[in-house]
C-alpha cells in the first residue's frame, strides 16, 4: 500500500493531462443538470451584480449627496430664521431703556446728572439686565456724559463708571456707519456667543446719544447645534466682516478655524452672492460639504461643514443591492412564510391585544377560533377575565366602604350634631329682649353647628376661615383680653379646598393645651401661604409648649392608625389621619414645640390643590 496515495495521485494527474480531463469529466457526469444550471446562473448573476453594484453605487452616491445638501440647506435656512428672530429680539431689548421716560430724558440731557438721576438710571439698567436670562454682561454708554452703567462678565453688580472716547472706538463707528444701528463682534469669552452693540438715537435729528453693549450666552446657538442631521456636523457663525463668532468644531479643527483671519474666512467660506451656496472644502486633508447662508440684512453668516465621509458611509448598504437582486427569489418564500406565520399567530396576537385592554380596565370577551386549542384558550381566558373583574369590583367596593366608614367615624369625633334650629329660636328670643350679646353668641354658634353638620368633607379655605372667625368670636367673648389672635392670609390660597374643621382643630388645640394651668393669656398666629403649588396653613402660639416625650408620642400617633386612646388627646392624630385619607401622601402635617422661657407650639398643614378631591 502506498504511504502517500494522494500525493502520488496529484503527481500522476500533472504528468498526464488527459487523465485529468477524464477525471473532471467523470466528476461532472455525476452532477445533476439543475446544479449545473444553478452554477451557471450564479456566475452570470455575480457578473451582473458587480456591474449593477457599480452603477447603483454611483447613482446613489450622487443622489445622496444632493439630498443631504438640500436637507442641510433647508435646516440651515430654518436655523438662520431662528437666529434672525433672536437678533430682532436683541434689537428690541437693546432699545428698551428708551421706553422709560426718565431714562430717555437723562440720555438726551447734556448737563450734569444728579445723584438721584444716576441712581434711577442704575435701577433701570438693573431691571433690563435681569429681565433676560441669556445675558452674561450688560452696559449702556451715555455719550453726552462720558459715563457707562452696567455690569461686566462674571459680575452681577450694576456699577457706574467713567467711559471716555467711546465715540472714537471702532465699535461705535461700525454701529453709526451701518444701516442696521447695531454691530456684532466676537466676545473672546468661551461662555459667550458674541458681543451685541446697538445705538440709541435722538428721534428728531437721528443723533446717537447712547450705546447698549451686552454679551449673550450660548443657549440659542447650542440648541441649533444639537438639531443637525449628522452628529459630526460643524456649525460656524460669522459676522459680516468674516470674524468667527462661534463654532462647535472639535479641538483640532476648532483650532484651525480659530486661527484663520477674517480675510481667509471670507475667501474660504463665503460665496460672492448673497444666496445660499454649496460646495466642497478640504481642511487638513478632510473633505467637507460646505453650505452657507446669510441673514437678510447681512449681519451674520451661518456655515455648515459636514464630513463627506459621513455622508458616503451611509452608502455602504447600497453595495448590498446587487446581492439582494441575486437573492430575489427569496421574496416569494418570505412572503409566503410571513402570510403563514401571520395566519397561525393571529389568535395569539388578538389575545395579547385583549390582555393589554384588560390591563387598562377594558373588559371584553374573545373568540379566537380556527382550532380546538384556540377555542379552548378563548374559553379559559374569558372565564379568567370574568373572575378577575368580579374580584376587582368586590375589592374596590370593599375599600370604598372602608374609606367612607373611616371618614364618617373620624368626622363623628369632631362634628357633634346639635340642634342649631333650637339655638336660633333662643337667639331670636334674646333679640326680642334686647340681649344682643347673647343673640350674637347664639347666631355664631348656630352658624358653626350648621357648618359642621351640613358642610361637605372638603370646603374652600375661605369658608373654613369664616367658620374659624365665628369660633374665635365665641372664644373672645368667653376669654376676653386673655386671648389674642393674629391672622395673615394669602389671597391666592382662599380658593384652595381644605378638610372641614381643620383650622378650628388647631386653634382649639392651642387654646386648650397652650394655656395650661400657669398661663392667664395666650397669643395665637394664624397664617396661610402658597409654596410649590400647595397651601401651607400654620398655627403658632406662645403657650407652655409640649414636653419632648409627649411631642414624640404625638408624632408617633400620626402613623399608628389608632384613632382613640383613653385619657389622651387625639385631635392632631385625628386630623392627620383625615388629610391622609383624603389626599394620600401629597398632604402632610408638621408639629414643633419648645418648653421653658421661650416656649411655643407650631403646627403646619401642607395641602395640595384639592380641586380633584371630591366632597
Amino acid at each position: 500500500m502506498d504511504k502517500y496515495p494522494k500525493k502520488h495521485y496529484i503527481y500522476h494527474m500533472k504528468r498526464n493531462p488527459g487523465s485529468l480531463r477524464k477525471a473532471i469529466r467523470k466528476k461532472m457526469d455525476r452532477v445533476p443538470l439543475w446544479a449545473e444550471f444553478t452554477l451557471f446562473l450564479a456566475l452570470i448573476l455575480l457578473l451582473l451584480t458587480a456591474l449593477l453594484s457599480v452603477c447603483i453605487y454611483s447613482m446613489e452616491q450622487k443622489r445622496t449627496i444632493e439630498a443631504r445638501v438640500t436637507a442641510t440647506r433647508q435646516i440651515l435656512d430654518l436655523k438662520m430664521t431662528i437666529l434672525e428672530a433672536y437678533l430682532d429680539s436683541l434689537s428690541s431689548f437693546a432699545i428698551l431703556p428708551v421706553y422709560d421716560s426718565g431714562m430717555y430724558s437723562a440720555l438726551l440731557s447734556t448737563g450734569q446728572l444728579s445723584a438721584k438721576t444716576v441712581e434711577d438710571i442704575r435701577s433701570t439698567v438693573r431691571t433690563c439686565y435681569y429681565s433676560r436670562s441669556d445675558l452674561l454682561s450688560y452696559n449702556i454708554y451715555l455719550l453726552n456724559h462720558d459715563l457707562a452703567v452696567g455690569t461686566k462678565l462674571g459680575q452681577n453688580v450694576i456699577k457706574v463708571y467713567e467711559a471716555k472716547d467711546i465715540a472714537s472706538s471702532k465699535t461705535y463707528k461700525d454701529c453709526v456707519s451701518g444701516t442696521r444701528n447695531y454691530t456684532i463682534y466676537p466676545s473672546g469669552n468661551p461662555k459667550a456667543l458674541f458681543h451685541f452693540v446697538h445705538t440709541i438715537i435722538r428721534i428728531n435729528d437721528k443723533k446717537t446719544v447712547a450705546i447698549t453693549d451686552f454679551e449673550t450666552d450660548l443657549t440659542s446657538i447650542a440648541y441649533l447645534s444639537s438639531r443637525s442631521l449628522s452628529p459630526d456636523e460643524v456649525l460656524l457663525l460669522f459676522n459680516s466682516g468674516g470674524e468667527l463668532l462661534y463654532t462647535n468644531a472639535p479641538d483640532g479643527l476648532g483650532d484651525v478655524l480659530s486661527d484663520c483671519t477674517p480675510a481667509e474666512n471670507m475667501r474660504r467660506f463665503f460665496p460672492e452672492s448673497t444666496e445660499s451656496e454649496k460646495g466642497y472644502l478640504d481642511i487638513n486633508g478632510v473633505s467637507y460639504l460646505l453650505n452657507t447662508v446669510k441673514s437678510s440684512d447681512g449681519s451674520i453668516i451661518l456655515s455648515s461643514l459636514v464630513p463627506l465621509q459621513d455622508v458616503l458611509s451611509r452608502l455602504k448598504q447600497t453595495r448590498l443591492y446587487a446581492v439582494l437582486i441575486s437573492l430575489v427569489f427569496l421574496i416569494p418564500a418570505i412572503a409566503a412564510a410571513y402570510i403563514l406565520i401571520r395566519y397561525l399567530s393571529a389568535p395569539l396576537t388578538a389575545l395579547v391585544n385583549i390582555q393589554e385592554d384588560f390591563g387598562d380596565g377594558k373588559v371584553s370577551t374573545v373568540d379566537l377560533g380556527r382550532s380546538r386549542e384556540s377555542a379552548e384558550l378563548s374559553r379559559s381566558f374569558n372565564e379568567m377575565t370574568r373572575r378577575i373583574d368580579a374580584l376587582v369590583k368586590e375589592n374596590y367596593a370593599a375599600e370604598l366602604n372602608e374609606k367612607n366608614a373611616r371618614l364618617a367615624s373620624l368626622e363623628a369625633q369632631v362634628n357633634p350634631h346639635f340642634l342649631y334650629n333650637t339655638l336660633q329660636a333662643i337667639g331670636s328670643e334674646a333679640l326680642l329682649n334686647d340681649q344682643t350679646g347673647i343673640y350674637r353668641m347664639l347666631i355664631c354658634l348656630a352658624s358653626n353647628l350648621r357648618y359642621s353638620i351640613k358642610a361637605p368633607n372638603v370646603v374652600t379655605l375661605k369658608d373654613e376661615l369664616g367658620y374659624v372667625d365665628n369660633y374665635i368670636l365665641l372664644q373672645k367673648i368667653r376669654m376676653g383680653d386673655r386671648l389674642d389672635i393674629t391672622r395673615n392670609t394669602d389671597e391666592d390660597t382662599l380658593a384652595f379646598h381644605v378638610p372641614k374643621l381643620c383650622i378650628q382643630t388647631l386653634i382649639e388645640n392651642s387654646i386648650i393645651h397652650g394655656m395650661g394651668e400657669d398661663r392667664s393669656s395666650i397669643h395665637i398666629d394664624l397664617g396661610t401661604s402658597l409654596k410649590d403649588g400647595k397651601a401651607v396653613i400654620k398655627v403658632s402660639d406662645d403657650g407652655i409648649g409640649i414636653e419632648p416625650e409627649e411631642l414624640t408620642r404625638i408624632r408617633q400617633s400620626f402613623h399608628s392608625g389608632i384613632l382613640f386612646e383613653p385619657d389622651r388627646s387625639i385631635g392632631l392624630a385625628n386630623l392627620f389621619n383625615r388629610i391622609r385619607l383624603l389626599y394620600g401622601d401629597d398632604a402632610d402635617m408638621e408639629i414643633s414645640s419648645r418648653t421653658g422661657a421661650a416656649s411655643y407650639t407650631s403646627v403646619t398643614l401642607v395641602l395640595p390643590d384639592t380641586q380633584k378631591v371630591g366632597t
